[in-house]
């Protein structure tokens, strides 16, 4: 638990966040250990979670006000009547930020995109890995009905079972995808030319309407953090793999070396995940970027 420290005149306002052990997740630790939260005059408590489910029901039950994710889990929750908008991009500026991969087993002889037609890719179903998945498919030209996909939820398992030929394609996301190819998985196609993958920083809307300044404040620190690690990257690699839990080895193969500024989430790709999640059927109504976004609360230096 981070909790403040020392006197003031003024009270802090206290924010709870919620995160998963990713590489996105860095700059929240950052800014905590080094007391940027508090100097920018906001009581942060981070809280661990294990998985996007337990995450998901911790801000529908008020237990944390605000999260990393994705855009899917945004409009999921919105869908599910629980009201949340998206503040601020997480990474995902560039597709080389949170790189997604389709790779293929060792052993498979697969080589291209077009070798997958009807192979079945592990991924995890409804998530951002299954959205990733379909469109670099559709992109590199398959048709929606040669598209195969396998249900292996837990990343690690999939990551496995590709290395030991059990299965042919799996996607995976970095660094995993990074330590995959190193140790012989073959790359089909990542999205570091289209960036599909992005991550969000998203609050509930009742603590965004009573506590906007507390929200703009806490981006202003998030923003001083990324800063710190992009100029000395190397310095992180330690609370990567403690607080990430990004495997040592992986470190000599995959470098997170930039993490953008507070900006506002990507509008087409937003709508582009809305238009995904509409055919697969997992929205009950469309939802606008303006109904997942504000725009409004981020620090006056961020990029617009």
């Amino acid at each position: 638990m981070v909790m403040a420290a020392g006197c003031s005149d003024k009270q802090e306002e206290k924010i709870t966040i919620g995160l998963l052990p990713i590489v996105d997740s860095l700059p929240f630790y950052v800014a905590s250990e080094k007391g940027l939260f508090q100097a920018a005059g906001v009581n942060v408590q981070l809280v661990n979670f294990d998985s996007a489910m337990e995450r998901d029901s911790a801000i529908q039950a008020g237990e944390i006000d605000g999260t990393l994710g994705d855009v899917l889990a945004v409009a999921a929750l919105n869908n599910a009547g629980t009201a949340v908008k998206m503040v601020s991009l997480g990474l995902g500026e560039t597709g080389k930020e949170g790189r997604f991969a389709i790779l293929a087993s060792p052993g498979s002889g697969i080589a291209a995109p077009g070798d997958l037609k009807n192979v079945p890719v592990a991924v995890s179903t409804n998530s951002i890995i299954e959205y990733v998945t379909d469109s670099l498919l559709l992109d590199s030209g398959l048709n929606p009905d040669e598209i195969r996909k396998e249900a292996i939820p837990k990343i690690p398992v999939r990551f496995n079972l590709l290395l030991e030929n059990k299965i042919k394609a799996a996607c995976l996301p970095d660094p995993l995808a990074a330590m995959a190819q190193n140790k012989g998985a073959k790359l089909v196609a990542d999205d570091t030319g289209s960036n599909l993958s992005q991550t969000v920083i998203y609050f509930r809307n009742d603590f965004l309407d009573r506590h906007p300044g507390a929200v703009t404040s806490f981006l202003k620190a998030y923003g001083r953090a990324a800063a710190e690690i992009n100029g000395n990257p190397g310095a992180y690699s330690s609370m990567l793999v403690e607080k990430a839990r990004v495997p040592r080895e992986a470190l000599d193969v995959f470098a997170m070396d930039h993490y953008p500024a507070p900006q506002p989430p990507d509008r087409a790709h937003v709508e582009k995940v809305v238009g995904w999640m509409l055919e697969k059927g997992l929205l009950k109504k469309q939802f606008s970027y303006e109904d997942l976004a504000r725009t409004d609360l981020l620090p006056p230096q961020a990029k617009q």
